[in-house]
């Protein structure tokens, strides 16, 4: 329990804190590993295998769980990360952009992205800064579907040879117009301060008048589910 408490304070290098039911299962259906699962007392025990199962106290495992209103499943996953070659490779075999987030500090924005991005079909995802995508909440926003994804953590010295555009909330080319399906990568930047890299061509998605900005996940689904589209055409 103990180990459960401390990765949910600080993960370790490829050891992944999976909380509730639905994300443990799509973790599982994606090929990963479980080194521990746990539940609680009169909780339905789970059928996903792992290495060891433990029952908790109810008491027990609020002390462990992440959430205010516990699910009764938490797990420990292997999950090696990838490089950014890996995803960059991956991104290119698919057809996709690489979808690259700027320094995104909510890790529920960045789980958010992350569903979006598996369920649009994109490959990969690179994250620059910011919140980890394999944190417990940005796992749990993501519904498990990070595991369905190339997800790397880097820096823009790996990407400088890639063409693309960023995202303006206002001044940018209109979607319409913007080649996003044949770019090298889409990036997404931060919450308060958008993007660190100003040299990239701007995109922005239209909006009613008096309307100042998207929510940066909700932004990235317009643009993963456009690209999608243009790309089934």
């Amino acid at each position: 329990m103990r180990w459960l408490r401390k990765l949910g304070r600080s993960r370790e290098p490829g050891v992944v804190l999976l909380e509730g039911p639905r994300v443990v299962a799509e973790a599982v259906a994606c090929g990963i590993h479980l080194d521990l699962l746990a539940t609680h007392e009169g909780v339905e025990p789970s059928d996903a295998a792992a290495d060891r199962v433990v029952v908790l106290s109810e008491r027990a495992f609020a002390s462990a769980s992440q959430t205010v209103t516990p699910q009764g499943v938490l797990a420990v996953a292997r999950r090696e990360e990838v490089s950014v070659g890996d995803a960059r490779r991956a991104a290119r075999a698919g057809g996709w952009p690489l979808v690259v987030l700027d320094g995104v500090q909510d890790p529920g924005n960045v789980g958010a992205i992350c569903r979006s991005a598996a369920a649009a079909g994109a490959p990969a995802l690179v994250v620059l800064g910011g919140a980890d995508p394999y944190g417990p909440k940005a796992v749990r926003a993501s519904a498990g579907t990070v595991f369905r994804l190339a997800a790397a953590r880097g820096d823009w010295g790996e990407l400088g040879d890639l063409h693309g555009y960023g995202t303006a909330p206002a001044g940018g080319l209109p979607l319409h117009e913007a080649d996003l399906a044949g770019a090298g990568l889409i990036a997404l930047g931060a919450e308060a301060h958008g993007l660190r890299n100003r040299h990239l061509p701007a995109v922005t998605i239209p909006m009613a008048p008096g309307v100042e900005s998207l929510n940066v996940a909700a932004a990235a689904a317009v643009l993963l589910f456009e690209i999608r589209r243009r790309l089934a055409a």
